[in-house]
Parts: structure tokens; C-alpha cells; sequence
């Protein structure tokens, strides 16, 4: 779901998977992704993954500015993706970087309010990336409960974390098909959640 087409066009042209929308798997929406998410049905999706805009700015007098993607961070929001995941479903987005006193902030509390809406896990996960300030961008990985009870799910046995071993071989698999990444290898699969200790305190109190 994007909610401008010339985002998708322009990817189409200049970006090496450019062609994903080809797959025949793909079911492509402009849209308001907000709206997308209301009207949708419950326990539908295993997985959403929201790569949004950044919800706010700071204006040059000092004042944050809220920006249309603050919509997507909404506690409204995040009550409807829980809503439209099945159990045991996750939902990934967009978290800002850490090196960004205000941007730290916002990680901590997205996600509590992940936790408060009903998700049972949210963590966060660093990527290096050259093209964002600092060099580093994050995501919060949040997980629906797999029981009916609620409470946290027992990864391992529910089969919902694969083993390094898991990821490797699907590794592997993805290399012989060519597709070979430059950036993601399987370690970073679990790694990618190892912090800072001072973010790691903020975050998770």
C-alpha cells in the first residue's frame, strides 16, 4: 500500500528490485494506508511491515512539528494492526535512529504504546544505512500473542523464530535463485537486536 504512484514508478526505474511488483504474489494499493488498515478485516495478515515517513520534524524555533505519517504511529493505528493480525502475527516499522536525543525518545514510546495497545513483545532492531543522518536507522519488531490466553508466546516451539541454522539455509536458497543481498547476511537476523547499553537502558527502562 502506498499512497502516492509515483513513488512506486520511481522505484520501478531506478532501484535494482524495482521489479518486485512483477511477482505474481503482489497485490499492489495506492492508497491511504491509514484508511487501508482501518477497513480492513480482522486476523487477516501474518505480517505488516510499515516503512513510513518520518512522523514529525522540529521546526527552526525549536517546536516539533507533526508531519502526515504521525497518523501511522497514531495509538488508533496500532489498535487496527493488532486488530488485522492473526496470532502470532508481527508488525515491523519504521523507528528512527538512536543518536537523536528526541528520535530516542519516540522509540521508547512507541513501544510502550505497542505493549499498551496488546502486542507482548516490541523490540528494537539497528541497521547501518548510509543515506540517513547519523548513518543508522531502527525498526520496532512488535509480536501478537500466539495463545488465546495472551501473555508471551514461546517462540521456539510456536515455530514463529526460525534458528540461525533456519535462516542460513534459506540464505543459501535465495543466493542460488540470485537473489544475493549486499547488506543483510544471517547473523544479522539476531544481532540486529544487540544495542548500545545506554540505548538499550532507554529503550527498555
Amino acid at each position: 500500500v502506498d499512497l502516492d504512484g509515483e513513488v512506486i514508478e520511481t522505484c520501478r526505474k531506478f532501484f535494482p528490485w524495482g521489479k518486485a511488483w512483477e511477482d505474481p504474489r503482489v497485490t499492489l494499493h495506492i492508497a491511504d494506508g491509514a484508511k487501508f488498515i482501518a477497513d480492513a478485516k480482522d486476523g487477516y495478515y501474518d505480517a505488516i511491515i510499515q516503512d513510513s515517513s518520518d512522523p514529525y520534524t522540529w521546526g527552526d524555533d525549536g517546536n516539533k512539528l507533526e508531519l502526515p505519517s504521525n497518523i501511522l504511529y497514531s495509538e488508533q493505528h496500532f489498535r487496527h494492526i493488532l486488530r488485522i493480525l492473526r496470532p502470532g502475527g508481527v508488525f515491523n516499522f519504521q523507528a528512527e535512529t538512536f543518536n537523536i536525543p528526541s528520535d530516542l525518545e519516540g522509540i521508547s514510546e512507541w513501544r510502550n504504546q505497542a505493549l499498551d495497545v496488546g502486542f507482548t513483545s516490541a523490540k528494537y532492531g539497528s541497521l547501518m544505512i548510509s543515506s540517513y543522518p547519523t548513518g543508522q536507522i531502527g525498526f520496532l519488531l512488535c509480536r501478537n500473542s500466539s495463545n488465546n490466553g495472551g501473555g508471551e508466546s514461546n517462540d521456539s516451539s510456536s515455530g514463529i523464530t526460525p534458528t540461525l541454522n533456519d535462516v542460513e539455509e534459506r540464505f543459501v536458497q535465495m543466493v542460488r535463485r540470485g537473489d544475493r543481498t549486499t547488506y543483510y547476511q544471517p547473523k544479522l537476523q539476531f544481532s540486529s537486536f544487540d544495542l548500545p547499553l545506554w540505548v538499550e537502558e532507554s529503550v527498555y527502562g
